[in-house]
């Protein structure tokens, strides 16, 4: 859910963010939002599986007998489901104590081991709690291999992070099961597909972390001195952005450090050369961060953590989607007001940009079309989020901070329009608060 900014004037670089659970660009150089394509580890197909033979109990694999040739269906899937079920319970339990090899006992081959102990090294890495491997769907689609039973099964990945006790959250991979004298064994495992906004990061690179009250920075070994020092900066924004949560506030704030490679692959990757960073929706609840390491550091790096995680506080756990561009002003702006909290409003660093932009006789400061182009040159960017960020800072100047926050959740989460709301929550009409914030800017660039 989110979109991006513009860096300090010595480093030209935007940052993209992504929103949606039908994953959008809304980017600085978006005026429409465009699709993503994700890409991931090919699972086994799961998207029309074949029947599967229906069974009204879940028997345990102890209570039956491994099917005879020629066994009928039914006997052949309630051994299956049981045998998987069995192993995926095995696996949960040992990936919480520890055990990395209990955990990839039921790998096949060296492939899958690999598979399997890169996600167990990067979550546990991450402080996973709450971990539980369950069947999903199926097992649907039996092959035989070689004279026995193989299937695929759509497994979920429940988890959270660093919390003891917390409302897992819940992602799908497609696996493939074979039966041996040794039991199933997984042939092999995917990622979340990509039109669930996968792979994550930890399906696919080692993790190392670092995890601090409210925040975890993850990424690769390459970059772990950077996550350590970029913790200190993460928990401060975080206690920022925890003032502006809209919805439930996050066990954590999941930042990844992604290096070149990294970048073009996590969640999906993204194709903008521009873009040093974005925010998306990885679960029903859940949104993370991914910041292109080399292109951030210092003060920077903190300025845009605090952005981005005000779009996790402002928008995660919402089915938000801007297909127009209408709310891009107090998406941005409100991400941008949250990343300038407690700072002078005119040493705001966007103002020559807005004050270019609302010194054309063609600008009137209608919001709802205050959004970039595909082809809009940089500086014009770069003022439309100075904009959004002047609208909000004028909405909490005239009527509180409270008042900002109870329009921006109304407006962002609740789908409502800005000009149905305005009266009823600010007491303005929506044609008079925009004359109004249009003076407002004026007044604080030129």
């Amino acid at each position: 859910m989110e979109i991006g900014e513009v860096s300090p004037p010595a480093r030209r670089r935007r940052r993209g963010v992504l929103i949606g659970l039908v994953v959008a660009l809304v980017a600085a150089a978006a005026a429409v939002p465009g699709l993503i394509v994700l890409t991931g580890d090919d699972g086994p197909a799961a998207a029309a599986p074949s029947p599967s033979p229906p069974v009204s109990t879940s028997p345990t694999a102890s209570a039956l007998v491994s099917p005879k040739p020629g066994a009928p269906a039914d006997v052949r899937f309630a051994w299956a489901r049981a045998k998987i079920t069995e192993t995926l319970a095995a696996q949960s339990a040992a990936l919480r104590a520890g055990d990395l090899a209990a955990f990839v006992a039921p790998a096949s081959d060296r492939k899958v081991r690999a598979e399997l102990e890169r996600r167990f090294r990067s979550l546990r890495a991450m402080r996973v709690t709450g971990f539980e491997l369950a069947l999903d769907s199926g097992p649907f689609n039996e092959k035989q291999v070689k004279g026995v039973s193989e299937w695929g099964a759509s497994v979920a990945v429940r988890h959270c992070f660093a919390v003891p006790r917390c409302a897992t959250e819940s992602v799908l991979v497609n696996t493939v099961w074979r039966d041996s004298p040794g039991g199933y064994r997984l042939t092999k495992v995917g990622t979340v597909a990509d039109d669930d906004r996968g792979p994550h990061p930890w399906e696919v690179d080692t993790l190392t972390a670092a995890v601090g009250e409210r925040a975890i920075v993850a990424t690769t070994k390459a970059y772990a001195a950077r996550a350590r020092a970029f913790l200190p900066a993460a928990e401060r924004a975080a206690k920022i952005a925890d003032k502006f949560v809209l919805g439930d506030r996050p066990d954590r704030y999941i930042i990844y450090l992604a290096g070149p490679k990294e970048w073009k692959r996590w969640f999906g990757g993204v194709s903008a050369d521009w873009a040093v960073g974005f925010a998306l929706p990885v679960t029903e609840n859940r949104s993370d961060i991914v910041l292109r390491v080399e292109e951030i550091d210092g003060g920077f790096a903190e300025r845009v953590m605090k952005h981005e995680m005000g779009h996790v506080a402002t928008l995660a756990g919402r089915d938000y989607r801007d297909i127009n561009g209408e709310n891009w002003w107090l998406t941005e702006g409100i991400a941008e007001y949250i990343e300038w909290e407690g700072r002078r409003r005119d040493a705001y660093d966007r103002q020559a940009a807005v004050r270019r932009l609302v010194s054309q006789a063609t600008y009137y400061g209608e919001l709802e079309k205050s959004v970039p182009r595909d082809d809009d040159p940089d500086w014009k960017v770069e003022a439309y989020y100075g904009v959004g960020f002047y609208a909000t800072r004028c909405i909490a100047d005239h009527y509180g901070e409270a008042k900002l926050l109870e329009f921006a959740d109304m407006v962002l989460r609740g789908g409502r329009p800005s000009g149905a709301e305005s009266g009823p929550i600010l007491g303005i009409e929506w044609d008079a608060l925009q004359k109004r914030c249009l003076r407002y800017t004026k007044d604080a660039v030129l």
